[in-house]
């Protein structure tokens, strides 16, 4: 064995071993043979990952239509729809408590809901509708109580994914600013 192989680390040992033994293009051709060889080895993990990041399609569908998420690059929603929780609230729940601190931002999937300020109802919202960003956003309490005006089911995305997603990207920031400002000044 020659002295320059024996200084080198295994992995080049190996190909400095193929490249004297079968000529650049054997070792080439040898070395091309593993990637397969490897793909298959690891198949079963790669199919394991591609199962756990699974998005369902109708959630990714309700994140993309709330304005300030629109804006947003495609692996960063799906992670926002993967970090979705669902929960269902009956007729008459407290959802939001005008005044407590926001840690948690919902959308409605299905049921109406009533968002009133100092107790007068301002409006009663549907499927689609969105609320508790205004806390998240400001950093300040809630700014109205949200009750179930019938069954409902909801997206709750906590503070961290909602603000990371929010404000990393300049277009949603100021997509999410104008939801705001809109609300305030409604």
């Amino acid at each position: 064995m020659n002295l320059f192989l024996l200084n080198q680390k295994p992995y080049a040992r190996v190909v400095a071993g193929l490249i004297a033994t079968q000529g650049a293009r054997g070792a080439f051709v040898i070395a091309g043979l593993w990637l397969p060889v490897i793909a298959l080895i690891g198949w079963r993990a790669l199919r394991a990952v591609d199962a756990v990041a699974v998005v369902p399609a109708d959630r990714l569908a309700v994140l993309r239509s709330i304005p300030m998420f629109a804006p947003l690059p495609v692996p960063t929603i799906e992670r926002l729809a993967r970090s979705a929780v669902p929960i269902a609230v009956p007729a008459g729940a407290l959802i939001i408590r005008q005044g407590d601190v926001g840690d948690r931002f919902y959308v409605l999937e299905t049921g109406t809901v009533e968002i009133s300020i100092d107790g007068r109802v301002l409006r009663t919202d549907g499927p689609g509708a969105y609320f508790g960003e205004i806390a998240l956003l400001r950093d300040i309490p809630r700014t109205a109580s949200v009750r179930a005006a019938t069954g409902a089911s909801l997206l709750v995305l906590d503070r961290a994914p909602f603000l990371e997603a929010v404000t990393g990207t300049a277009q949603a920031r100021r997509t999410a600013d104008t939801v705001v400002q809109q609300r305030l000044d409604a």
